[in-house]
């Protein structure tokens, strides 16, 4: 490895490692160094069941909420919540209040939309968690 790869290796390790969200998650294969989203996925070839744990029982999740703001709540109250460009709805493990929460709702929020795990479950919806502990659907 030449002295820029370890140089580029060493910024890209201190970056993921520095970011407060833990946006990334880093991978050692085969000698080289991977780096992953663990979460905010719009590439649509991007298979949620190998990059996310999918969560089969309330049990796995004591809260669910996502985040959003007064001027979107009209038009979620008529249509749901939309994925956007994304490939799935956010949702948070917690408050922002809480101190745990480290990603999935943004600290400014005014409305809070939460989720009843146990009925989506019921009811077939595909629930998975990121290693930064944002729960998808």
């Amino acid at each position: 490895m030449s002295c820029a790869e370890r140089g580029r290796r060493k910024r890209t390790v201190h970056a993921v490692r520095k970011d407060n969200k833990q946006r990334f998650s880093l991978l050692e294969e085969n000698g080289e160094l991977l780096i992953r989203a663990n979460q905010g996925h719009t590439v649509m070839t991007v298979e949620s069941e190998r990059l996310l744990k999918q969560i089969l029982s309330v049990d796995e999740v004591q809260f669910c909420v996502h985040g959003t703001y007064k001027r979107n709540l009209e038009s979620i109250l008529e249509s749901g919540l939309k994925r956007m460009k994304r490939l799935h709805v956010h949702f948070s493990s917690g408050l922002p209040t809480d101190g745990e929460v480290i990603s999935g709702m943004r600290r400014d929020v005014n409305v809070l939309i939460y989720l009843d795990v146990r009925k989506a479950l019921e009811e077939g919806m595909k629930l998975y968690i990121s290693d930064n502990k944002v729960i998808l659907t």
